[in-house]
């Protein structure tokens, strides 16, 4: 039977869908399945694009499950999560759909769908309860409770402990599901989401059909190669600056000198300049603890951002310095990032903003020498995560999570990062 959730926590959240601020998203994500990955454990992927410009971590005391969330900068009690994992292994995300029937107005629905995702958090174990109360919440649409739809554009994407994954399409109306361990549904293994929807109206009327033929393609060359593991996505999907629909690869070298002037224009790229974090949730296999699920997190422009993985079990405390909010209620590691991007995104040839948002030095980002800052980035974040990958493996073996050790681990990583950019970067 359907589980029943607290009718006036669905209220308060049809009530809360309306009262929202518009933001811009072109996030991209994909879910996939454990059936497809060398060790059985289910993965999901998202690019945050906004323009609220920095990300930060929270850890939440939940109704139900306490979580850990990435959030917008400022916010001292933050009601809008916009991807995270809660105590009993649920990792929820979302990309926003632009080809769904939407009927509120649009300026308040990017709220919404990172409200839905703090309700579902704090209220639901497993994919089951998500779609209970997905179920119940538009059941609730009726004149006595709240004459109005939803809002709701998104394409929610869901893994759990239990192995499950799938995204619900959610739409003013109502939602469909896709499961991406049905072999009818997703006969690959893996199922991809940018910022159209399937379910609904052409998918021409939607936007990020590039960063989708991107992840298709990332995705069946890592199939071929038996490397679909979080390392492949933080390396190729997180930082790809591909377009499969023009041919264009700025990681050939053929954008930069001596070949080319090395700067680049944004052409549909995954990353691009308002990309705020990434989030790559590795689930757990059949016996294994809720408290294992990983979330490997990028507070900031993906490619001048260190991942850092986070588990519930830590808490608040669990969550390194350089990811939390800081007294100014921003992440010092988000605020580093931006700041590089800023660098990075210096076009000034023209006062057009569009030109500004547009062309990006590519020279500085990553070039043939090989210490452009993301690839000074990336180096750094494999040295970082040797010691938390170590950890992940004992406690694997013993079926539990040493929380002290996420302590001294994350210690030592503010630190390191605290030195590296300020010893590499000035910041």
């Amino acid at each position: 039977m359907a589980k029943k959730f607290n009718r006036a926590a669905l209220l308060a959240l049809l009530l809360f869908l309306f009262a929202g601020a518009f933001e811009t998203y072109a996030c991209t994500s994909v879910i996939i399945s454990g059936k497809l990955t060398p060790d059985g454990r289910p993965l999901m992927w998202k690019n945050r694009d906004t323009t609220k410009g920095q990300n930060m971590a929270v850890f939440i005391n939940g109704k139900k499950y306490d979580f850990i969330g990435v959030v917008n900068p400022g916010l001292a009690d933050p009601k809008s999560v916009y991807g995270g994992v809660n105590t009993e292994g649920l990792c929820v995300m979302n990309t926003l759909s632009f080809n769904v029937d939407v009927k509120a107005v649009r300026d308040n629905n990017s709220t919404a769908n990172g409200e839905l995702q703090y309700q579902l958090l704090s209220n639901c174990k497993n994919m089951a309860e998500v779609e209970a109360f997905l179920t119940e919440l538009y059941g609730r649409l009726t004149p006595e409770d709240l004459p109005v739809p939803t809002g709701l554009d998104a394409n929610l994407g869901v893994i759990d402990a239990e192995g499950n994954g799938a995204y619900f399409e959610c739409h003013s109306y109502g939602f469909k599901k896709f499961d991406v361990n049905d072999p009818k549904v997703a006969p690959e293994g893996f199922l991809v989401r940018s910022n159209f929807s399937v379910s609904t109206r052409p998918a021409k009327e939607g936007k990020g059909q590039m960063r989708y033929m991107e992840v298709e393609r990332q995705m069946r060359r890592a199939i071929a190669d038996g490397t679909v593991n979080v390392d492949f996505i933080l390396q190729n999907l997180a930082r790809s600056y591909s377009n499969p629909f023009l041919g264009i690869d700025l990681k050939s070298g053929d954008f930069n000198k001596p070949k080319a002037g090395g700067w680049a224009a944004q052409e549909d790229f995954i990353s691009n300049n308002y990309s705020v974090s990434s989030m790559v949730f590795e689930g757990i296999k059949k016996g294994e603890k809720p408290e294992l699920t990983t979330m490997w997190t990028i507070i900031g422009y993906p490619a001048c951002a260190v991942c850092v993985p986070l588990w519930v079990k830590g808490g608040k405390k669990g969550i390194p310095e350089m990811l939390a909010p800081d007294a100014t209620l921003h992440s010092p590691m988000s605020r580093n990032a931006e700041i590089l991007r800023k660098k990075v995104y210096s076009f000034n040839l023209d006062n057009s903003a569009a030109n500004h948002n547009r062309y990006f030095n590519w020279e500085m980002l990553y070039n043939l020498q090989g210490d452009g800052i993301m690839q000074k980035v990336m180096a750094k974040e494999a040295r970082i995560l040797v010691p938390y990958k170590a950890a992940q493996e004992i406690w694997r073996r013993h079926n539990n999570i040493d929380v002290q050790l996420i302590y001294d681990l994350n210690k030592e990583t503010d630190l390191k990062l605290k030195d590296f950019y300020r010893d590499v970067f000035g910041l």
